[in-house]
């Protein structure tokens, strides 16, 4: 009777089961590799930001005046204080003709090369690497101004006080500059965050060594608003920042809200009618809820450029957090580097240029057997299924 049961189901039906089936596979690896810790204070305690990469044209050797005015930036650097990487090319030396061809073939203002030509440094402010962006953040001639206000500004010292204070996320409200639809959107966050705040649970952590919390700051749900001025001179590079991460968020003139989280990591923007009460819930309990992926380039986002020293805002005891970089690109030329990637488990991953190399120790961990379980449970299921099937055709 089974079997005419089964061979009674639609074609259509048993693909659609034997896909579900598959899933579930799938869905017990991803539970396997979660951990209860939430998704913002995951990032917050384990994600080292990405570094921007900040470049200075120049035209001959930099005189000494123009030497003081970017040892700022390499200070920040060398004591890890803001995630940027530096450098400075000089446009006379031919061995440094393919980067500086790899970086003026991007879509940069005209006066680019003439502002170097006329023997005026040019700073260049791009993303991450691994974003594969690149068209500039922001670019401008070197001076003090551009100095400070490239890795700080009002409204992101006061985002790192909110974040080290433990804010779940700070809805960064970009302004389109029309005031009705900006207080519009204002209104809407602000009728909505006492409810994601009295409604949405934190999850139950475990003594499992993967649900201790390692930072200071307190535990709790929590959410606020900073409003940043699409023209302000002091948020200009913030306003880049945020505008560039998509190509075509340049040209709307939408208001746009981002989600700011961990050590100020921005999921992409809601934009215009995408900014609804349905779409700022879904957000806050995407950041709420248990780390499923603990791979952080696996998770939505890109981070902000900042001036933050966070393994020491966060210190719990004097013990400075270390946070992990899941995965870093090699640079154009030059060795591979060796990045460890979290799992979330006691075993660690090492990225070599022969693969992943395991460094567990010996016996399986709690991960390793759930998500062994898990792929042999969706197999078992699976082989049960088609034979089912075949039994019911037969």
């Amino acid at each position: 009777m089974k079997s005419d049961n089964i061979g009674s189901i639609p074609r259509h039906a048993r693909r659609l089961i034997t896909i579900g089936a598959c899933f579930a596979a799938f869905s017990l690896v991803a539970v396997a590799l979660a951990c209860n810790v939430p998704v913002f204070r995951f990032a917050l305690e384990r994600w080292r930001p990405d570094s921007y990469r900040i470049t200075v044209l120049h035209r001959g050797p930099l005189g000494e005046a123009e030497r003081e005015l970017l040892r700022p930036l390499e200070e920040l650097r060398n004591k890890t204080q803001a995630n940027l990487d530096f450098r400075a090319i000089d446009i006379l030396e031919p061995a440094n003709t393919p980067i500086e061809a790899a970086i003026t073939s991007s879509p940069l203002p005209a006066e680019l090369i003439s502002q170097v030509k006329d023997g005026k440094p040019w700073l260049v402010v791009q993303y991450p690497e691994y974003l594969r962006i690149e068209v500039p953040v922001w670019n401008g001639p070197l001076n003090r101004e551009a100095i400070e206000r490239l890795v700080d500004s009002p409204v992101r010292k006061e985002l790192v006080r909110r974040l080290v204070e433990g804010q779940t996320a700070v809805w960064l409200l970009l302004e389109s500059g029309d005031k009705d639809r900006d207080a519009a959107v204002a209104d809407l966050l602000a009728e909505e965050i006492p409810g994601l705040e009295r409604n949405l649970k934190l999850p139950e952590l475990t003594s499992e060594p993967d649900d201790e919390l390692l930072a200071k700051t307190p535990f709790k749900v929590a959410f606020s608003v900073l409003r940043v001025p699409r023209d302000a001179e002091l948020e200009l590079a913030l306003a880049g920042m945020l505008i560039r991460c998509e190509p075509d968020l340049a040209d709307r003139s939408d208001p746009m809200i981002y989600p700011v989280f961990g050590r100020g990591r921005a999921m992409l923007p809601l934009i215009g009618a995408g900014i609804t009460a349905k779409n700022i819930q879904d957000s806050a309990e995407f950041l709420v809820g248990p780390c499923s992926c603990q791979v952080k380039e696996l998770n939505p986002g890109f981070d902000l450029l900042l001036s933050a020293d966070w393994n020491d805002l966060l210190s719990q005891d004097g013990q400075q957090l270390t946070a992990i970089q899941s995965r870093r690109l090699a640079p154009a030329s030059g060795d591979a580097e060796l990045v460890p990637i979290p799992a979330g488990s006691r075993e660690s991953l090492v990225v070599t240029e022969a693969g992943v190399k395991s460094d567990a120790e010996p016996g399986a961990t709690r991960e390793s057997w759930l998500i062994t379980g898990g792929i042999w449970l969706g197999v078992a299921a699976f082989v049960v299924l088609i034979s089912a099937m075949h039994a019911g055709k037969s």
